[in-house]
Formats: structure tokens, sequence, C-alpha cells
């Protein structure tokens, strides 16, 4: 699966021009099915669109790449955390174009980077291809699902950053995730991942403005742009439907003062466009019993990635976690 997340707002391009505006009705927010839609047909949509949440927001990876050029923080931990683990081999799951794993083989790891995305992997390797020799010699891409995946050796380390777990989203999955992460790793090898501790107030935002509007210039098309998102959250399945926006800013508009009734034709290059991103919340206490279910302990648990505890003032949840030893079965003695 190897899927990655955003961050609560998403995307943050380059400078912000307002806070919301009312949402297109062209762009629904998901509904509770119409008179005549049955259960399994609406089940069956709203799996599609989960689904289609897992893949959108990676097709582009140029974009990717751009939206996320300044979040650094989480390379600096995972990098800091193999050299306190003495890792020389990393497997990276949800790696993506190598925004960790680059960093990482640049300090002498060897990591297999697992993805399912197509795009991501294609941008990884044309990164790697741009490295010293030693340096792109020491990652190897994989395309692989985190439900069932399998690459050669096992390793003292393995990651999933930048909540690449909220593409999980149901019990089944995250134990499918865990069990092939056990199969992988040494004796005393650990797994690490981050995701988002959830917010409430944010998940529980109005649904039909659109939040976050910002600015920005298209890496690939040199074209402004605006971006803007918004979402809706199901409590039941704990899954968060984001909807990011991207138009195209008029060639007439000042710069900061957006029209809000400008649209450009539809179709074509200049159509504004929106990309789903579908994410499962996981609160603390759960998040532990899913890890104790799938046999692995919690051996730390970061609020942030320098190292610090966890508490109600957090944006994230790093943990740590190890494979439980499971004890020799005793056999019946004979009388």
């Amino acid at each position: 699966m190897a899927r990655r997340g955003g961050r609560r707002e998403a995307p943050q391009p380059d400078r912000s021009v307002a806070l919301a505006t009312t949402v297109d009705p062209a762009w629904p927010a998901i509904r509770y099915p119409d008179e005549g839609v049955t259960p399994a047909e609406f089940a069956d949509l709203i799996g599609d669109m989960v689904d289609a949440g897992s893949r959108e927001h990676y097709v582009d990876a140029a974009l990717y790449d751009y939206e996320y050029r300044r979040r650094r923080a989480d390379v600096s931990f995972y990098r800091e955390l193999a050299r306190r683990r003495g890792a020389e081999r990393v497997l990276e799951l949800g790696a993506g174009s190598g925004r960790v794993t680059v960093p990482l083989a640049r300090d002498g790891r060897q990591i297999v980077a697992v993805d399912r995305s197509p795009e991501m992997l294609s941008r990884l390797r044309a990164r790697i291809a741009r490295l010293p020799a030693a340096a792109a010699a020491r990652i190897t891409p994989v395309l692989g699902d985190l439900r069932d995946f399998s690459v050669a050796g096992r390793f003292p380390l393995a990651i999933a950053a930048f909540n690449v777990v909220e593409h999980l989203y149901t019990r089944g999955e995250v134990t499918a995730f865990l069990r092939r992460i056990a199969a992988h790793l040494e004796p005393g090898g650990a797994l690490v991942f981050d995701v988002q501790l959830p917010d409430l107030a944010w998940l529980t935002r109005d649904s039909s403005r659109r939040w976050a509007k910002t600015r920005f210039t298209d890496p690939s098309t040199g074209r402004a742009m605006y971006y803007s998102t918004n979402h809706d959250y199901d409590p039941v399945s704990q899954i968060v439907m984001i909807r990011l926006y991207y138009e195209p800013v008029e060639p007439d508009e000042p710069a900061g003062r957006p029209r809000r009734d400008a649209r450009p034709p539809p179709g074509g290059a200049g159509a504004p466009r929106v990309v789903q991103l579908s994410q499962r919340k996981f609160f603390p206490a759960e998040l532990e019993a899913l890890v104790a279910h799938a046999g692995f302990r919690v051996t730390a648990r970061y609020g942030d990635f320098s190292f610090r505890p966890l508490d109600a003032t957090a944006d994230s949840q790093v943990l740590v976690c190890e494979p439980v030893a499971k004890s020799p079965r005793l056999r019946p003695t004979s009388r």
C-alpha cells in the first residue's frame, strides 16, 4: 500500500492570501445516500473514494515534493534514530520520492525503499540517478503494498514516516502491515512510525467552507495557482476525506486579492482540479492496543521529532515498537 499522508492542513505552498471561501457546489462534500441507493452501493462508493484518496495525492510527484519541500524535522529525527540504534540497514515503508530515503543513504545506510505509487518511485529513481555512485548504490526501490510486501533479508530498523500508517483504514490492514514488518525484522529490531494526534476541533471543522487558501507557483507549469482545502470526517470509521483544490489565478487578478467569482473555462490545463486524500485517524490508547494486538509493544512514544514526550499539545505521535518475544509452548507432561 505504501501510501503517505498530508499534514493537518495538507500542503502549504508559498504565502497565505485568505482563510476561507465558500465551496463550489460542483464539488460537493460526502453526503449520505439519496433515496434509491442501497447501503451496499453506498458502501462501495465510499470504499472507492477512500481508495482514490490513498492514491491521488501522489500522482503529481513534482507538486508533492514542492508542497513538502520545507518539511525537515522528521528527516532529522529518522537520521538521528538510525544513528542511535546503529542501524546500517533500514527498511522504509511508504518511501515515496525519497525525502527521507536519500538523506539516510547519504549517511551511509543501506535502504530498501518500498512504495506502491509508480509515479513516486519514478521520482525516487530520478533522484538516485543524480546521487554520487556510492550513495545511489545504497538505495533499492521496491514497488509494493504495505499489507503484503516481501523483500529480501531482515532489518534492524523499519520506518514509516509522514503519516504513512494513516493509509491503513481498518484493524485488519494495520495487523497485516505489522505482521509483514515482524517478518522482516532482525531479533532486537524495531519499527518506528509517526501519525498525527487527532485534533477534534480540526476534524469537525465546517466542511461547507474552504480553508488555508494559499497562492503558489506550480513547479511543472510555472502558472500561478490557488490552493485550498476542506474535509469530511466520519467518527465511526475515523476516516477523514480531505479535498485539495487547485485553481489557476486569473491573469488580471491582483496579487493577494483573489476574485471569488473567477472561474477558468472547464477542461484543459487551466481548469480547476480537486485531489482527494483519505486518512485514518488513530487515538493514542487505540493505537497502542492495535500494536499490541499484532504482537508488538511500544517501547517509546514521542510527541514531536525532537524526542519530546507525547502530551496533549503534540501534533504528532511517534512510536517505537518492538515485537514481543513469543513464549515457548510447554509440552504436557506424561503421568
